[in-house]
């Protein structure tokens, strides 16, 4: 392993640079790929909050339809403002096909 003077031999010097390297790279890689997951996460969560917000924006809208569409308020608006009604007896007229 060493040479004459107690120098540790070149080969060695060389595969404990490669070593380091590798645990430098994966050290970075790690870091890379840990950042990368926090960001997807935030990005997750925001979406999942716009979702939220949207769920509760529909349900606000579909209460507000069938208020808005109610037979009751219908049948009012049509007799106050459009001045309908209901057809007498003699008014109607059966048509066969």
């Amino acid at each position: 392993m060493s040479q004459g003077g107690g120098k540790p031999a070149r080969g060695w010097i060389i595969v404990n640079l490669g070593l380091v390297l590798a645990v430098m790279f994966t050290a970075v890689s790690i870091i890379g790929a840990s950042h990368e997951c926090r960001q997807a996460y935030a990005r997750l969560q925001a979406l999942q909050s716009d979702q939220w917000n949207m769920q509760e924006q529909w349900g606000k809208l579909l209460l507000e339809q069938s208020t808005w569409a109610a037979h009751h308020r219908v049948e009012q608006l049509a007799r106050r403002e459009l001045d309908m009604r209901l057809p007498k007896a003699t008014e109607l007229n059966v048509v066969a096909p």
